[in-house]
């Protein structure tokens, strides 16, 4: 049977991907398709993959009611990094729901038990946009907390999930691999892609990005044979090996841009408005809106500045 509901707006808040997987549309600044929490449910287990910011905890909430469970069935959160767009709501979960456990890369695990250095940061970056953005960033207890081991299966849900590090995007970085429904949950690794689009973007925020190990992940992901990709930014695509193809090529394009836009100063605002008229001429006539989606998912002033710090690491 289809899973598909509405949120109040009338844009879709469920989508049934396949049996015992929902897709859930977080609508994070008030925008469809821009972050993507992923439901697994089989057995008596349900889990999700990636939380969002607190900013959409209701939209998550309200998306898990709509797949017909509640908050305190769920008993793990997966995240594939701690950037606050995929784990941010996890401490006040956890805090409000003592029972869930949340699996994270062991190098993620010591920020969400004491997110003090991932908050100052951030706040450096984001300013008095922290709380609008992003809102409560609170800890995980530690002993609610499972490092994740490469290639570990864990089994959640009524199926075996895969473990892979990927890094690339960030040097904490996981993927999860469903092999009951042939998915990759790709988190940031997989890029940034607005539906109705064929662009794939790669997210570039500071601080470690990593194109060599980029390329090594896209590998790894690529000979997994999966049927479709869960993206994080956002949803569900089945033509994995273009996607996955296109990804490097378009991280070359814009390191080269960064190159010539950042010789001689280290001023990020031509870049950014570089990488933005790179993004509209490659999204072409589509969704109007595709733009301020992918804005939304990833800034362009936070892909300038990441970038900027990787030319600094190569000189």
């Amino acid at each position: 049977m289809s899973l598909q509901r509405d949120a109040p707006s009338g844009e879709t808040l469920v989508r049934q991907v396949d049996s015992g997987l929902v897709q859930i549309n977080l609508r994070f600044g008030g925008m469809d398709g821009v972050i993507a929490a992923y439901l697994l449910h089989g057995g008596d287990d349900v889990a999700l993959v990636e939380v969002g910011p607190t900013t959409t905890r209701a939209a998550l909430e309200a998306g898990v009611r709509a797949a017909g469970f509640a908050m305190g069935d769920v008993s793990r959160l997966l995240v594939t990094h701690i950037h606050l767009d995929h784990a941010g709501a996890a401490g006040p979960l956890v805090r409000e729901y003592p029972h869930l456990r949340v699996g994270v890369h062991p190098v993620g695990a010591p920020h969400l038990a004491d997110p003090s250095r991932l908050v100052a940061s951030a706040t450096r970056i984001y300013g008095d946009q922290m709380g609008p953005l992003w809102g409560e960033v609170a800890p995980v207890p530690a002993d609610r907390i499972d490092a994740l081991v490469d290639g570990e299966g864990l089994e959640v849900a009524g199926r075996t999930l895969v473990v892979r590090y990927t890094p690339g995007h960030a040097s904490h970085h996981v993927a999860f691999i469903d092999n009951a429904t042939g998915t990759i949950f790709t988190g940031d690794v997989g890029g940034v892609r607005i539906q109705g689009t064929r662009y794939v973007c790669p997210p570039t925020p500071p601080p470690d990005i990593n194109p060599a190990a980029w390329a090594t992940s896209i590998e790894t992901l690529r000979a997994v044979g999966a049927r479709r990709l869960a993206l994080t930014h956002f949803g569900v695509f089945d033509d994995v090996q273009a996607h996955l193809g296109t990804l490097m090529p378009n991280l070359d394009e814009m390191i080269a841009a960064a190159r010539e836009e950042l010789a001689g100063d280290d001023e990020t605002e031509r870049l950014t408005l570089r990488l933005h008229a790179m993004e509209r001429a490659a999204l072409g006539r589509s969704d109007p809106d595709a733009f301020t989606r992918l804005e939304l998912a990833t800034p362009g002033y936070m892909a300038a500045l990441g970038l900027r710090r990787l030319l600094r690491q190569q000189r």
